[in-house]
């Protein structure tokens, strides 16, 4: 019995390439679509947490090397132009000298008390009196028992003493032997005076302080365009402190700081579309210093090959942060404009940017992040001479 054969006819094979061109071109369509899209017009926002360098607005006074110094203001105060902030001594200055004036000043206020007969005017005993309070609580500071600024004690009793050197010579009328003492004390504070030379502040009004971390040369507002990643994370691994660089010729003696002008500064991945837009205000908080809500504007990023170093600039008191380098902070952006989702943001040479069609062609235009989430940014053209609007298509890479 012979077999039936089936015959495929030619306009089943066309029908078959038809289906395939169709399902071809449907996933083509389909891939095109999810690879491009139209600009929108939305808003969002999002918190950025980082570990960020303090940069203070401030001067660092220099001076020769010197044996000693002692001080007339306190860690913190206010101080003034022309305001003498402390004496220095020379070296090879030996503290015999002060001794031996010291004894004779003491020499000259029991002589004066032997003039007076070893009777106290009441203003006299007022001052002793406060003198001796301070000196007590001098000794409770030296044996820990208290917890006042020694700076301060020590400054308030020069103070008193002074007050009863001007009394005991407006009170007390001078003999031949308190006339030769008088002489005597005049040549000692002569010698002194070659020895040690006062300390004005010449830089403006500010806070004063005597602590150095080794980072103040570097880490200034002069140097803002110089700060690089590398530096940043170096301060932010290294805490609060850096050894100080030796130096034969000059060592640092107080700091002059500007409490309402400052900076931050902390590094973010150069492949990460986020990084502060210039001249866009933040809000930002450091939860372990205040919970006040600081807001700071944008300065110029710095990127280089792999990181992007954002800078931050307040102009508000700085606070408890004065005494700090590095804090962890939370910066806060909410923005309105122009939406589109993260994937369609290309990085090349770390600067950010979208792929706009023009017809059959694609333009890259660079852009600034203003706010982002997990899944979408709002842009803005970097460059003014670049125009992007909602309803623009992009190509995603």
């Amino acid at each position: 019995m012979a077999k039936s054969r089936v015959r495929i006819k030619g306009r089943f094979f066309l029908m078959i390439l038809i289906l395939v061109g169709f399902i071809a071109l449907v996933v083509v369509i389909a891939n095109v679509m999810k690879k491009t899209g139209e600009i929108e017009f939305g808003s969002l926002g999002a918190d950025l947490e980082v570990t960020a360098a303090i940069i203070r607005d401030e001067k660092v006074i220099m001076s020769e090397p010197y044996e000693k110094i002692t001080f007339d203001v306190v860690e913190g105060e206010t101080v003034n132009n022309d305001q003498v902030i402390a004496q220095l001594y020379k070296r090879g200055y030996q503290d015999e000298t002060m001794v031996s004036l010291l004894n004779l000043q003491k020499q000259i206020y029991d002589y004066q008390m032997q003039l007076l007969g070893g009777q106290e005017p009441a203003e006299l005993t007022e001052l002793n009196s406060n003198i001796d309070t301070v000196e007590q609580q001098i000794r409770a500071v030296s044996r820990g028992v208290s917890t006042l600024d020694m700076l301060d004690l020590e400054q308030t009793l020069k103070d008193l003493e002074s007050q009863r050197v001007s009394l005991m010579k407006s009170i007390v009328t001078p003999d031949t032997t308190l006339t030769q003492f008088y002489n005597e004390l005049a040549s000692q504070q002569n010698v002194m005076s070659g020895w040690k030379r006062d300390i004005k502040n010449t830089s403006g009004t500010g806070i004063v302080s005597f602590y150095f971390d080794g980072y103040e040369q570097v880490l200034s507002v002069n140097k803002l365009s110089t700060i690089n990643s590398a530096l940043v994370k170096t301060v932010v691994n290294g805490g609060n402190t850096a050894n100080l660089a030796d130096s034969t010729s000059e060592v640092p003696l107080y700091r002059i700081i500007n409490n309402t002008h400052w900076f931050i500064a902390f590094v973010t991945s150069s492949s990460d579309p986020m990084r502060l837009a210039e001249g866009e205000q933040y809000s930002v908080l450091f939860q372990d210093y205040s919970d006040q809500q600081y807001t700071a504007t944008a300065r110029a990023s710095t990127v280089s090959e792999n990181a992007v170093v954002n800078i931050l600039e307040f102009n508000t008191d700085i606070g408890k942060l004065i005494g700090t380098r590095t804090v962890s902070a939370t910066i806060s952006k909410s923005a309105q404009g122009l939406v589109v989702p993260l994937k369609a943001i290309e990085i090349v040479a770390g600067m950010p940017g979208i792929n706009i069609t023009y017809g059959d062609s694609v333009l890259r235009v660079e852009v600034d992040i203003l706010a982002q989430n997990d899944k979408k940014a709002v842009i803005r053209a970097h460059n003014s001479s670049d125009n992007l609007t909602a309803g623009m298509k992009y190509v995603k890479p």
